[in-house]
């Protein structure tokens, strides 16, 4: 079979005629890499697919201790790096609704080498392995570095991705141990006491569901005449909570969305 070929003279560019049979000769149907600059079609450099993303099956845990497999897209939401707690620096990605750690990436970011790993609980169950994952939204989300965690917010929960003791840990912030429990108030005394005085001191931080109340002593008078110190403490919170047996006054969490006793 003899080899056709076409001589294209004056070159004038695209034509994107759907019928493309009618396209005159000294037009192109179809040039990926040509782009119209400067009133001439030049040449661009290509594009080079560096990472391919596959689909990832995983697993949630249902509230009734049931497991739901899923299968992540392959969206790449985001890409963020941070120094953790380790003092290393790492990568992560956001594809789907799960966040993946890139591992052999150099300085300079070459990713011929890198490898992606979910971050998953596993879990073995009857000699199956579920991948537990932490589900965010398959959107573009913000994040931000600070005190050497990623905070992201998911869209459903905010929460913070810390990397230490050689592992990594995600936790929605109202959970992780560094959110700022409030005092919202101070100078709470006994029932009937003579100091009388409160004074709020916090507001109520919107990002965790626990408060303090700052608890002192108090006297009252009993018969009238006689100053004494009760022996049965009868604070009155912030809250229509009662905390029994707490094992520090001075440092009584409570529960402000349920009002559950918690101390």
């Amino acid at each position: 079979m003899a080899r056709s070929v076409l001589t294209i003279n004056k070159f004038l560019g695209l034509d994107y005629n759907p019928a493309q049979l009618q396209v005159a000769t000294n037009h192109a149907v179809d040039a990926s890499n040509i782009v119209f600059k400067d009133r001439v079609n030049q040449k661009r450099s290509p594009y080079e697919q560096l990472l391919k993303i596959e689909p990832y099956h995983y697993y949630i845990e249902n509230e009734d201790g049931t497991y739901t497999e899923k299968t992540n897209s392959t969206h790449i939401n985001g890409i963020w790096d941070f120094i953790g707690e380790d003092n290393e620096k790492h990568l992560v990605f956001h594809i789907g609704h799960i966040l993946f750690i890139a591992y052999n990436v150099d300085e300079e970011h070459n990713f011929l080498e890198m490898q992606l790993l979910p971050l998953v609980d596993k879990k073995y169950i009857n000699s199956t392995t579920y991948n537990i994952a932490y589900e965010i939204n398959d959107e573009k989300l913000s994040a931000f570095y600070q005190n050497n965690k990623l905070y992201i917010l998911g869209g459903n929960k905010f929460i913070v991705l810390r990397a230490k003791d050689s592992q990594f840990v995600l936790s929605e912030v109202e959970d992780d141990e560094d959110t700022y429990i409030p005092v919202t108030t101070i100078g709470i005394t006994y029932k009937d006491s003579l100091v009388g005085s409160r004074t709020a001191l916090d507001d109520v931080n919107l990002m965790t569901e626990w408060r303090k109340n700052k608890l002192v002593s108090g006297t009252y008078i009993d018969d009238g005449v006689t100053v004494r110190t009760t022996r049965f403490w009868d604070f009155e919170l912030d809250t229509s909570v009662k905390c029994k047996n707490p094992k520090d006054i001075n440092d009584i969490k409570i529960n402000i969305s349920s009002l559950r006793e918690v101390a």
